[in-house]
């Protein structure tokens, strides 16, 4: 039977867990396409090349993106099973990580883009609360009947409601990028939702973003004084010395350089019989 990524979660039990008001959104194809397949047979490859290393025999890959769904999923559809459990033991969209906490969700700020709030620990919850009222207009601190959050209502699930009007409001009463630096250097784990075009322009100096790809720093050659605090690794920049520790001869190393296997253009395309 073909297949795609939402049909493949569909079977997982992943996708009946997804947060949405009538019926689970779909989270584009990372979580099947990406996770469940890519990553997980990574992982395989990189198991059996170990295993190689130990016996010096090979291994069969096993991999498929419903098992493999189903693998990374495992803490929320165990949890879907408890029904005493606090994270997932209410209906779809009533739990903790599912889009029915306040304090886990999206909001849409006066600009109309989006901050989001994770702060789960009560630790956490505190810093955002009181931050967040500090940073309101005067007067918008409580509701018309007087009604304020505090620390603890996150606690208090009878609250979530007024909590959820509550945050609603408020954000909106600024614009995102605001928010976001009200939030800055706190542990309110409350930050802007970026677009792609701000992602990529996060890798500029000047950006008030986080960078967008995690940086290799420290591994500069300590003789090497030419060099920034980033090292960044060049393309079959040590093939020639992994292939010597490998004990690969010259006339391998030839015969990969004329199939293109070090990155280069292959000198003579062998002809593969079908």
């Amino acid at each position: 039977m073909a297949g795609h990524d939402i049909n493949y979660i569909a079977l997982s039990g992943a996708l009946a867990m997804l947060p949405g008001s009538e019926k689970p959104s779909f989270p584009l194809n990372l979580l099947a396409d990406f996770a469940g397949g890519g990553l997980i047979c990574v992982l395989g490859i990189l198991l059996a090349l170990i295993e190689r290393g130990k016996n010096g025999r090979g291994q069969v890959i096993n991999a498929d993106m419903v098992s493999g769904s189903r693998y990374i999923a495992a803490f929320p559809l165990l949890h879907s099973l408890i029904p005493a459990s606090p994270l997932f033991g209410n209906e779809r969209g009533n739990n903790v990580l599912d889009g029915g906490a306040p304090f886990y969700d999206i909001y849409v700020c006066k600009d109309g883009r989006y901050m989001s709030v994770g702060c789960l620990e009560p630790q956490f919850f505190q810093v955002f609360i009181t931050t967040f009222l500090s940073a309101l207009p005067k007067g918008l601190d409580h509701t018309s009947d007087g009604w304020r959050p505090s620390p603890q209502t996150q606690s208090d699930h009878s609250e979530w409601t007024k909590l959820r009007d509550f945050l609603t409001h408020g954000f909106k009463t600024n614009t995102r990028d605001y928010w976001a630096q009200v939030f800055l250097g706190t542990d309110a784990c409350a930050l802007p939702v970026l677009t792609p075009e701000e992602v990529r322009a996060s890798a500029s100096p000047k950006s008030p973003f986080p960078p967008a790809h995690p940086q290799v720093t420290g591994s500069s050659p300590s003789t090497s004084s030419s060099r920034s605090n980033t090292y960044h690794l060049s393309p079959g920049e040590d093939s020639r010395e992994i292939l010597e520790e490998l004990e690969f001869s010259e006339s391998e190393k030839r015969q990969l350089v004329a199939d293109g296997a070090l990155g280069g253009e292959a000198l003579h395309p062998r002809q593969h019989k079908l």
